[in-house]
């Protein structure tokens, strides 16, 4: 039987895109089917996140300092694909077209597969080398809230033909009705395995006492002085991921921690609190005492705010006042939407699964 191909951001190297692969190659291979994580070399994303990239963005002195920071990384990420990762041979774009009778079809995402950014406007996200009868989407993310300038037609293009469109966010959905395309919302996939099976793969962490875990993608507004002042008003200690080493010296930092360690940190923590979407997915699949600075330095963090509302877990949300200090979330309430979410997300996947095998016989 021919494997199902997965086109994904799985050379990231980041906690939510390796993680948000794994979980789907899981996923479908729980139904019986073979699935393989296409090992595209996407430019952009290989510029991104390859140590080497760094001298194409930054002056020399800067490359300097960062460097080894990104060889550490990449080798801990590389080392989660190896180990963790049912791949393909590395593939350029030029190959893809050569290899896709090797699949039965290919499913597209999840992750921001769609942002002009991260992928450099690759249209192999969306399957354009693939047939038509190839081509499905899972949970992709465009990651912004309009098109930019001159794109809109381009993703029109490059869309048509895809047999189903599945994307993470509502405002997503909107975005490829503007286009001429109706989209189902569907769960990311790390939400799709359940917290045992998180805890099959994690590392618990090594931490005894009551701590505060913060994780961020883009620089905070507010978050670090309010795990400050929650570490005050509590008497937990604040565990801080993040590679940098020059702001904010006062909290410490755990580094260079691996994906499943970071599962683990999350697992453990008695607070979390983040400004990253698989930082919310992982707290809240671990029901932990949450809040979520929506507004970053950088942008507004759509893709959280959608999961938090879909869940009906808006106190979770950072406001800056005194009900910040309240945690009192209804969980059960969470687990009974999240898991209405998960069965449809669940049954697409099924759906797919029984398109591969009508391709077989075909």
């Amino acid at each position: 039987m021919k494997p199902i191909g997965i086109l994904t951001f799985h050379r990231a190297s980041n906690y939510g895109a390796v993680l948000q692969a794994y979980a789907l190659q899981k996923v479908i291979s729980e139904r019986g089917h073979k699935a393989v994580i296409v090992d595209y070399r996407c430019p952009a994303v290989e510029e991104g996140h390859r140590p080497w990239g760094l001298f194409r963005r930054h002056r020399f002195p800067i490359v300097l300092l960062r460097c080894l920071v990104a060889i550490r990384k990449d080798i801990l990420f590389g080392t989660f694909r190896k180990n963790r990762l049912d791949l393909s041979v590395p593939m350029r774009a030029e190959e893809l077209e050569k290899e896709r009778d090797n699949y039965s079809l290919f499913i597209s995402g999840s992750d921001q597969v769609w942002n002009d950014v991260f992928s450099g406007m690759d249209p192999a996200y969306m399957l354009t080398f693939a047939d038509e009868k190839q081509r499905y989407s899972y949970a992709c993310s465009f990651g912004f809230d309009s098109f930019p300038e001159g794109t809109g037609e381009l993703y029109r293009e490059w869309l048509s033909g895809m047999q189903c469109v599945s994307v993470r966010e509502n405002r997503a959905a909107d975005l490829a009705e503007e286009i001429g395309y109706e989209a189902r919302v569907d769960l990311d996939p790390t939400l799709l395995l359940s917290r045992d099976k998180w805890e099959e793969l994690m590392t618990p962490a090594e931490v005894t006492k009551p701590y505060i875990f913060v994780y961020t993608v883009n620089p905070p507004v507010h978050l670090l002085d309010y795990a400050r002042e929650l570490s005050r008003r509590t008497g937990a200690g604040i565990l801080y991921l993040n590679n940098q080493y020059k702001d904010n010296r006062d909290i410490k930092r755990v580094r260079y921690k691996t994906p499943e360690e970071y599962v683990g940190l999350i697992a453990g923590a008695e607070y979390v609190l983040t400004n990253s979407f698989h930082g919310t997915a992982f707290a809240v699949l671990f029901k932990k005492k949450l809040k979520v600075e929506l507004e970053t330095a950088k942008k507004f963090n759509v893709r959280s705010r959608d999961l938090l509302m879909s869940c009906g877990l808006r106190e979770c949300v950072l406001r800056g006042s005194e009900e910040d200090y309240v945690f009192d979330a209804d969980w059960d309430e969470a687990d009974r939407r999240l898991g209405t979410m998960r069965a449809r997300s669940l049954k697409y996947i099924d759906l797919i699964a029984e398109r591969a095998d009508q391709i077989e016989r075909e």
